[in-house]
Order: structure tokens, then sequence, then C-alpha cells
């Protein structure tokens, strides 16, 4: 996936219970964290200088020239002397930087990394001392490439009546929406005035004020104001515009999209509050006070972003059975492991994903029983295997903790922080003799480090001193630093796979006409039918399935008419292998109706890297057509997967 990268430099390993960070105190609600020692290979901030504790926003939204202007006023505490301060921006025009006083302040761009963006030096009027605090104002314009945004016109929404626009930060784009410390270790709280044009609505990663309503109007546009007083990373800020409603689904929960999406998304996440109400159980009360998400249009790159108090949520979660409404569960849980509790830097992203699946998994358990979750880990296991082979054994890219120096981290993502950080998670909890025993350290871990940021060696610190025991046997050095498959194999009882298993098992042996009846997957949960796919695509890799077995199959079992993109992405898989009639025009069909890299990465690659020039090509005139409907962020991934320019 990616850039390659040299592998990465072997570490010493740690001594167990020895080392990392201790424990700094707690404090009170809506104050910025205690600054915390940091390095971060994607930032160019002087960190460890001054951190950002609060950022005033006021931004017009210009539908006309695809851009944000405005201001950004950041208060920074210092807790080193220094003389300037230097910060992210990618392709960001400064208009005018001034102090305090409204004195203006010198400033100037360094030059441009293709992976990191530029960084602004910001020359202070004066000398800033430890513990003092400065707040500087920014009049600034994004670009009209900015990486952070994408605005669509109104032919791109599914209203098909006004623009939309929509940003996503993760993992280092907020640069180019706001110069900013663009640090998952830098946490700040914030304040914003969005203007838009009528009749548009504007969200935001906080909570609105006047319940959501304009707080202003002038002419024809209409300003809406947001608060965000827990302490976020820059990558959290999130912006949202367009022709948008809302229906409740909880005490504290709206779901909003455009309004001929809005009734289907109520329905499809109707049972929000119970996912709260479960990891509330499980690592603490919920501290953001809104928990609303926003269903976007099909190009969201994601399935899901864990903006705080707006969740962002892709449409390819509307199956119209909720059977795919796991990923709330997962976005949910980053309200505690990501966003309360975040990775100091995104060479500790598997703290915030693996630490997510973990508690997501935790929260199916706690709804749907233990064999749920054992399920999930099995199944999981599968795609880790798969990931691991697929990116490299020996690659850097396959460590928990991987080499990021002048690495982009969109090149490093994959299920690896995710599956394997689980994978090591599970594999502790076995250690020390099951969840019981687990479960209450995890919970002691997130409410000690709630509103900070962590490293792996400061979770290794912890879970040495509670298991001082078990946490000798861990061999934390090859689990965190080395790549590849994880050192020891986990034992799941996995009961509810079996079925999937033996009937896949059965397929891979039939003969052209398949096998069995529609009755095979009675009872059968989406989970055991998407399993059933992906087990049996594992066996046929390298040896295509009859075309007329696949057919059968697909009418069988209706997966060629079904609306889950799951059970689609990995139909669609055996359909072309087999060279089913009509299979390529389904998976450019399926690759350009929606832009989730999930699903289209894969898809072309599939087409690309088939050896069949019918599916080269039609993967490239697919890709070339649609180019501009994608998220820049997905465009330039499927470039370099289709091996064209970036650019």
């Amino acid at each position: 996936v990616g850039r390659s990268t040299q592998s990465k430099e072997v570490r010493p390993a740690m001594a167990c219970c020895g080392g990392g960070h201790g424990h700094s105190h707690g404090h009170a609600h809506g104050e910025a964290p205690p600054v915390q020692a940091i390095s971060d290979p994607s930032s160019r901030a002087n960190l460890k200088c001054v951190r950002q504790t609060h950022c005033d926003l006021k931004w017009t939204v210009d539908f006309d020239t695809k851009t944000i202007r405005g201001s950004a006023a950041i208060t920074f505490a210092c807790h080193k002397e220094c003389e300037f301060i230097v910060l992210d921006t990618r392709d960001i025009s400064i208009k005018k930087i001034t102090d305090e006083k409204g004195e203006n302040m010198t400033f100037n761009m360094g030059g441009k990394s293709e992976a990191l963006g530029s960084a602004l030096h910001i020359a202070l009027n004066d000398t800033l001392n430890d513990g003092e605090k400065l707040t500087i104002t920014m009049e600034y314009e994004t670009s009209t490439t900015c990486s952070a945004i994408q605005f669509l016109e109104p032919a791109q929404t599914a209203g098909k009546q006004h623009p939309y626009l929509f940003s996503q930060c993760q993992a280092i784009h907020a640069r180019a929406l706001v110069p900013c410390q663009d640090s998952p270790g830098a946490k700040m709280t914030y304040y914003a005035s969005v203007t838009v044009p009528k009749p548009l609505t504007a969200l935001m990663s906080a909570v609105a004020r006047n319940d959501g309503q304009a707080t202003a109007a002038e002419g024809d546009t209409q300003t809406f104001e947001f608060d965000q007083k827990v302490p976020i990373p820059s990558y959290l800020i999130a912006i949202a515009a367009g022709e948008l409603e809302s229906r409740q689904v909880g005490p504290r929960s709206k779901v909003w999209s455009e309004p001929c999406m809005v009734e289907a998304g109520a329905y499809e996440f109707a049972n929000t509050e119970d996912f709260i109400q479960a990891a509330e159980g499980l690592v603490g009360p919920y501290v953001w006070g809104r928990y609303d998400m926003l269903l976007l249009p099909p190009s969201f790159p994601y399935g899901g972003m864990e903006n705080p108090c707006l969740t962002f949520l892709t449409p390819t979660l509307l199956a119209g059975d909720r059977s795919l409404v796991d990923v709330v569960a997962h976005e949910i849980s980053h309200s505690w492991t990501g966003n309360l509790v975040t990775n100091a830097s995104w060479q500790h992203f598997w703290l915030n994903e693996g630490c997510t699946v973990f508690l997501e998994r935790n929260i199916n358990k706690a709804l749907n029983g233990a064999p749920a979750m054992e399920f999930a880990g099995a199944q999981a296991e599968v795609h880790l295997r798969a990931t691991v082979k697929q990116i490299g054994e020996e690659h850097n890219y396959t460590a928990l903790i991987p080499n990021m120096d002048g690495v982009d981290p969109d090149d490093s993502f994959s299920r690896i922080p995710y599956e394997k950080g689980f994978y090591f998670l599970y594999y502790l909890q076995t250690q020390v003799g099951g969840s019981d025993k687990f479960m209450p350290f995890f919970k002691k871990y997130i409410q000690e480090n709630a509103y900070k940021i962590v490293t792996s060696e400061l979770f290794q610190k912890m879970f040495c001193e509670e298991f001082p025991e078990q946490g000798a046997t861990v061999d934390w050095d090859t689990w965190l630093n080395k790549p590849g498959f994880p050192p020891v194999t986990n034992q799941y009882n996995d009961t509810l796979g079996d079925a999937s298993r033996s009937l896949a098992a059965k397929w891979d042996e039939a003969g052209d006409d398949g096998v069995g009846s529609a009755s095979d997957m009675d009872g059968w949960s989406c989970k055991q039918k998407i399993y059933f796919l992906e087990v049996l695509n594992e066996k046929r890799q390298g040896k295509p399935m009859a075309a007329s077995a696949v057919t059968k199959m697909g009418e069988m079992f209706g997966f060629t008419d079904t609306r889950n993109c799951e059970i689609r992405a990995l139909f669609y898989q055996l359909a072309f292998h087999a060279q089913v009639e009509g299979s390529i025009e389904w998976v450019c069909k399926f690759s350009t109706e929606q832009g989730r890299m999930k699903y289209v990465r894969p898809m072309y690659k599939m087409l690309f890297q088939s050896g069949r020039e019918d599916a080269k090509q039609a993967a490239l005139t697919a890709f070339q057509e649609n180019r501009t409907s994608y998220h820049p962020i997905a465009a330039k991934m499927l470039a370099q997967d289709l091996n064209l320019s970036s650019a």
C-alpha cells in the first residue's frame, strides 16, 4: 500500500516495567491537557517549545471559488523559551498574522514537502517564556486543491439541487484547512463561526449553538456557531455544509443527511443509544454531550470518521436491514479510544484503532453474547493474515509501531493497526486470565489517560505495573516493533464460523452446477454470509470457480441483487475471477457509484492487476472518467494503485 520506505530500524527491547512516561495529574473538563514531551515525525511544528490549547475559527465557505476563507486565532502555551512558532500548513494562502495587541507579525513559508506540506515560521514580537500564553490570529484562505475538503456540485449529491462540502482531516490534512500543530499529540478546544449560503446548513465536530439552527443571517448567507469544550487533536476538526435535515434517534443523538436519505438513516441507526450505553458500562461516562451522525454523499472515502459529537458515515451502510451498523459501534468506541485517549503520534496509531476495535467487539459481546466477539476475532484473523501477505511480511508497515520518518501516514493506512492491534490486546487478555481480569485494567487505562496523549511505552508500563508476572513473559519488542504476523496465534471459540466454513468447503468442491439450496443459509446473520464469501475467496485464490456455479450462487442466496456492500464486494470478486458475463461492468459500476476506499481500491486493483487487457482498460477508463468525483485522498491513492500520476 502506498509508497514503500526503507526497513524500520531495529529498536532495543524495552525493560518491561521500567521507562515510559509517568502519569500526569488529571485536569478539569474543557482545559487543555497537561504538556507531555512528544516527538512526531509527521509534523514540522516546534512541539517541544509551545503547544496549542484553543482555537477560534471564523470561516466563510465560498462554493463559487471552492475555498474557505477567514481567520484562526490560536492560543499557545509555552513550555520552553522561544522566539518563534512553527506550524504545519499545506497549500494555504496566509494574508496576515497579528498578535494580541493587533500588531503585525513577520512570517515566512518554508519549502514544500510532498508528504508533510510546508512549515509556517512566525517570528514572535516578544520572547515567549516558559509558562506564558500567547494568542495569534491568522487571516488566510484555503486553496482550490485543499486536500482536507471536497466540494460537490449539485449533480454529485443525492438530492441534485444544492452544492455540498465535507472535510476529512485524518491523518495530516488539517494543515490544509487551518495552520496548526497538525499532530495528534497537540490537543486543543475550539469555537467556530461558519457562514454559508442560504438555505444550506453547516455542521462541525462540536456541539452546535441554538440547537443547530443559524445564529445570524445577512442577505443570502447565514451563520452557524459551535463549541468543542473537550480538547481534541487537529485531525478531528471537521466541517460539512449542504442541504441537510435531521431526525432524532436517541436522547443525545440525531441523524443528519440530505432530505432524501434522512429517513433511511434514521431507520438504520435507530439503535445508537444501545451502543453508547454498552460502551459506558465498559469504560466510563460519555463526556462529549452529543453523539450525532452525518450520513455523507457517496464519495466519502471511509466507512466512518469519528469526528467528535458528529460521526461522519458512508451511505454504503444503508443496507436496509441494519446489518452493517457495527461501523457505528466502532465510531462510538472512538469517543474513548482515540478522541479522549489519543496516540501521541501516528507511529502509535494502533493505540487508537486497535483499542477501538477491541472496545467495539466488547460492545458487540455485551449486546449479542460472547460467541459474537469470538466469531469477529476469528473472522478478523483471516483479514490480518491476508493484509500481512499483501503488504509483505518484512515490510515496515506491518509493524505495530512503524517507522514514519518522512512518510505521509495515508500511505501506511491498512488493517494492520486495527487488527494486529486487536490481536495483541486479545492475546494480553488471555495471558491475564480472561476479560474479567483484563477489562477492569482496560477501563483504568482509559480513565487515567482521559484528555491526554499516550504512547506504546506508556501502555506497556501500565500493563506491567498491573500484571507484573504476565508482563514479564510478553515479547514486547516483537509484538510492537517487528513486522509480519504476530509471534503468537490466538485461539478463538468460534462456533458461529463453523457453518460458514462448512458451506464454503462444499462450494469449493462443487462442480459447474454449484451445490445445495437457499435453505442452507436459513437463520444466518449477515456476518456469517460475509465470512462464507471471504473463506471461499481465500480458497479460490488462483483457481477460479466455474462461471455457472457463481451465477447459481448469486441467484440462490440473493447476492446478485443485494444492497449490502460488503456482500457485493466479495461476490463480485468471485464473479470476476470466474469471468461471469457482465462482471467487469458490475465491478466498474460498484466502484464509481461510491468512493469508499475499502471497496474501490481492491476493486480497481483486481481489474488492473488481473492480466486481462479488457479489465485493465475498463479500470483505467472508469477512473479517468470519474476521478473528480472521488475524494482527493481516494483519488491520490487510486492513481498510485493504477500507476498514474497523482497530480
